[in-house]
């Protein structure tokens, strides 16, 4: 009969490489989810795809695109690159850098 030693520091080792690795799933599948998100929009957003992904009002998005460091395209009217308005998302976030 082979009897296992059980440590304190080994039982602790296991349970911390554990925890670590539902960290990295969950990190994983958030990852995925933010990229499914971010890149399900086409590359040009309109006021619609801002209403939905700010989940606003159209009168708000008036509001929002209104501000003068909100990314737009120069020469066409109500249109907005999608990865600069997601740059700008992240850049006026609070709490998250």
């Amino acid at each position: 009969m082979v009897r296992t030693l059980i440590t304190f520091e080994g039982l602790e080792a296991e349970v911390f490489n554990s925890q670590v690795e539902e960290l990295f799933k969950e990190a994983y599948k958030k990852g995925v989810e933010d990229g499914k998100n971010h890149f399900s929009y086409p590359p040009v957003l309109t006021n619609k795809d801002l209403a939905e992904i700010f989940q606003i009002a159209d009168s708000t998005v008036t509001k929002l695109t209104a501000d003068p460091s909100f990314p737009r395209l120069a020469k066409i009217k109500g249109r907005y690159p999608r990865d600069k308005v997601f740059e700008w998302i992240n850049q006026n976030s609070t709490g998250s850098k």
